[in-house]
């Protein structure tokens, strides 16, 4: 697995917590802080704006979200 995915292949990736799916359950934050924060003023789980994303943490977040509701999407 990439150390970091941010840019993969020549394409760019951001980050993604699907709100509509999203309970909240805090588990990424626990798991990479930081990456992921609560905003308490909005009620909403974010991403926080990094120029790269270590892969590992990211993954083991992905795969640890009970809603499957982080994932990578790419962009032009």
């Amino acid at each position: 697995m990439d150390k970091y995915l941010r840019i993969r292949r020549g394409m760019k990736r951001i980050l993604i917590i699907d709100i509509g799916r999203c309970t909240e359950c805090m588990g990424c934050v626990e798991i990479a802080p930081d990456i992921f924060h609560y905003n308490e003023a909005t009620g909403r789980m974010e991403v926080i704006d990094l120029q790269e994303y270590p892969g590992e943490i990211v993954w083991e977040a992905i795969k640890n979200c009970p809603k499957d509701c982080i994932y990578w999407e790419d962009v032009e």
